[in-house]
C-alpha cells in the first residue's frame, strides 16, 4: 500500500487550495447595469436613500422600505411576523414566518377587523427576500413578478423598456394593504402626502450623506427637482429614485472578493465547488436568478412562480437568492422556516427537515451528499467569506437612520433597557393604561401623537421616583374632545431616553 508522507500531502492540499482560490476569485462582480432611461446620479441616489428609509411613505407612518430590508441583517427583515399559511390556522406546520406589516385600515385610515389578524399587525404570506443581487436580476420577488419592462404606475406608459425590474419592485409595496397602505390607496394620495411631508421627520441618527442632503430643510419637491430637473413628484420617479439607491448598495468587499479567505473558508469553497451548490448559486453574484422547487413546502400551499406564469412545471418554484451577506440573516427561504446557514445545509442534506417531493428539483431530490466532515468549513465559507463587513457594521453604503417605528416594540435602540413600555388594552375603545419604568428619579413626560406626528394629548409631565409607573389615557385630546378612531403613538421620555409604542383606538 502506497503511503504518502504527511508533509507532501499537506503541501499538495495547500497547492490545491491556492490554485482553486486564485482561479475562482478572478471572477469579479460586473458593473451594475443602468437603464438608459434611469442612469445613476448622486442627487437621485440620495433621494432614493431618503425614500427607502421614509416611514411617511406608508399610510400610517409605521413602515419604510427599509423596515423589511435592513442591510445589517442581510437586507431582509429581522422582525418575525406569523402568517397561518394555506390552511388559515395558526400553529400548524404550514405557518409562514413573514414580515410584520401594518394593521388593516379602510380608505379613511380607520382600523378594520381582519378575519386572520383581528386588529393586530398583519404579516406577509412570504418572508422578505433580500435585495442583494437584485442589481443584476431580470426578475425580482420570490415569484419573479417584477419584470424588466417598467411602466408608469399612474399612466401605464413605458418608462423603461428593459432593465427596470428594480423600479417595478420598488413601487409595489407602497400600495400593498398588508405592507404599507390602507385599503384602496392611490398614487395621488401617496404623492400628496409626500409633498406635504418634512423629509425623514420621524427618523433619527441620520448618516452623514442624508444629513447633508437635508441641510437648508428642503422639501421633497426640492429634492425631486435636484434629482430629475423639475419638482414634480410621480410614482415613476419614486420608483426610479429608490431603484437608483438600491443599485449603489453593492456588497463587493467580502473576503472572497478581496482574496482574504481563511484556510477553513478555502476548504469550504472546495466543497461548494465540488457539489451542486454552484448550479444555482454561481459566482460572482452567487445566484443564477433561476427559479427552483427545493421541496420546502407542498406546492399547493404556495405555487410560487406558477402564480405568475401558470406553467405547471413552475409549481412550487421560487427565486434563487444571492448568498452574499446571507450569513447576516436569521431566517432563510420564502417560508422563513430555515433559521441560518447551518440549518440550510442540514435541509439540503436531508437531515432534520421534511422534503415535499411534488415537482421537487432533481438536484436536491433525495438530499445532497455533503459529508459531515465538510459541513463546518462549508458553513464558514458561505456565512463569512461571502459577507461584506461594511454591511455587518452598518457603514457606508450600508448605513441607515434609526426608524421611529423601531421603538414600537418597547425599547428603541437609543434608549436604555431600563425604560420599558407597554399599553393595555391595545386596541382600546375608551381608556388604556401606559406602563413604564425609569431607573433613576427625574422628570417624565408621557404624550400621545397621531399618525401624522401631531401632538394629541400631553398626559403627564412631572418628576417621578425611580421604579415602575402607570398612567391612564382616557382617549381625550388636549382640547377635551374624544380622539377619533385610528392609530396613535404613546411616547414616554425620561432623562434616560425615550420610547414609543403604537396604539389603536376603535369605536
Amino acid at each position: 500500500k502506497l503511503r504518502i508522507p504527511s508533509t507532501l500531502y499537506a503541501l499538495a492540499v495547500l497547492a490545491a487550495l491556492l490554485s482553486v482560490h486564485a482561479s475562482f476569485a478572478q471572477e469579479e462582480l460586473p458593473p451594475v447595469p443602468e437603464p438608459a432611461e434611469n442612469p445613476i446620479t448622486e442627487p437621485k441616489r440620495i433621494l432614493g436613500k431618503l425614500l427607502f428609509w421614509e416611514e411617511q411613505l406608508s399610510s400610517d407612518n409605521t413602515m419604510a422600505c427599509g423596515s423589511c430590508h435592513r442591510h445589517q441583517d442581510g437586507s431582509v427583515d429581522p422582525r418575525v411576523g406569523q402568517h397561518p399559511g394555506a390552511d388559515g390556522v395558526f400553529g400548524t406546520e404550514d405557518d409562514i414566518f413573514g414580515s410584520p406589516g401594518i394593521r388593516r385600515q379602510d380608505a379613511a385610515g380607520q382600523p378594520i377587523f381582519d378575519d386572520i389578524f383581528g386588529f393586530g399587525v398583519q404579516s406577509t404570506p412570504r418572508a422578505s427576500i433580500g435585495i442583494v443581487g437584485n442589481q443584476w436580476a431580470p426578475l425580482i420577488f420570490w415569484d419573479g413578478r417584477a419584470g424588466s419592462e417598467f411602466r408608469d404606475p399612474q399612466t401605464g406608459d413605458v418608462v423603461i423598456a428593459a432593465g427596470g425590474a428594480l423600479e417595478n419592485q420598488a413601487v409595489t409595496p407602497i400600495l400593498s394593504d398588508v405592507e404599507m397602505a390602507h385599503e384602496n390607496r392611490t398614487w395621488d394620495e401617496v404623492i400628496a402626502k409626500l409633498a406635504a411631508a418634512t423629509p425623514l421627520a420621524l427618523a433619527s441618527d441620520l448618516p452623514p450623506d442624508m444629513e447633508a442632503a437635508l441641510v437648508g430643510d428642503p422639501s421633497y419637491a426640492d429634492l425631486f427637482a435636484d434629482a430629475f430637473g423639475t419638482s414634480e413628484i410621480t410614482a415613476a420617479r419614486i420608483g426610479m429614485a429608490i431603484a437608483t439607491y438600491e443599485r449603489t448598495v453593492v456588497p463587493d468587499q467580502t473576503p472572497w472578493d478581496l482574496h482574504t479567505m481563511t484556510p477553513a473558508q478555502s476548504r469550504g469553497l472546495i466543497t461548494f465547488l465540488g457539489n451542486v451548490c454552484t448550479t444555482c448559486h454561481a459566482s460572482p453574484q452567487f445566484t443564477n436568478n433561476s427559479f427552483r422547487n427545493i421541496g420546502l413546502r407542498d406546492p399547493d400551499d404556495d405555487g410560487g412562480r406558477f402564480g405568475v406564469t401558470h406553467d405547471p412545471s413552475d409549481r412550487g418554484r421560487f427565486k434563487v437568492p444571492s448568498l452574499r451577506n446571507v450569513g447576516l440573516r436569521d431566517r432563510l427561504m420564502h417560508t422563513g422556516h430555515i433559521t441560518d446557514v447551518g440549518d440550510a445545509i442540514q435541509f439540503y442534506r436531508g437531515i432534520g427537515h421534511m422534503h415535499f417531493t411534488d415537482n421537487q428539483d432533481p438536484l436536491v431530490l433525495g438530499g445532497v451528499n455533503i459529508p459531515e466532515s465538510a459541513v463546518a468549513d462549508l458553513r464558514d465559507f458561505v456565512e463569512n467569506a461571502l459577507t461584506d463587513p461594511r454591511a455587518a457594521a452598518g457603514t457606508f453604503p450600508f448605513d441607515r437612520p434609526t426608524l421611529f417605528s423601531e421603538s414600537v416594540a418597547g425599547v428603541p435602540a437609543t434608549s436604555p433597557e431600563s425604560l420599558l413600555l407597554a399599553c393595555a388594552p391595545n386596541p382600546f375603545r375608551s381608556r388604556t393604561t401606559i406602563r413604564y419604568a425609569n431607573q433613576t428619579p427625574g422628570p417624565v413626560e408621557v404624550a400621545l401623537y397621531d399618525a401624522s406626528g401631531a401632538l394629541v394629548r400631553r398626559v403627564v409631565s412631572v418628576a417621578r421616583t425611580a421604579g415602575e409607573h402607570a398612567i391612564e389615557w382616557d382617549g381625550l385630546t388636549n382640547q377635551g374632545r374624544r380622539a377619533p378612531a385610528g392609530t396613535y403613538f404613546a411616547r414616554v421620555a425620561t432623562k434616560e431616553g425615550a420610547a414609543a409604542i403604537r396604539l389603536i383606538r376603535v369605536d
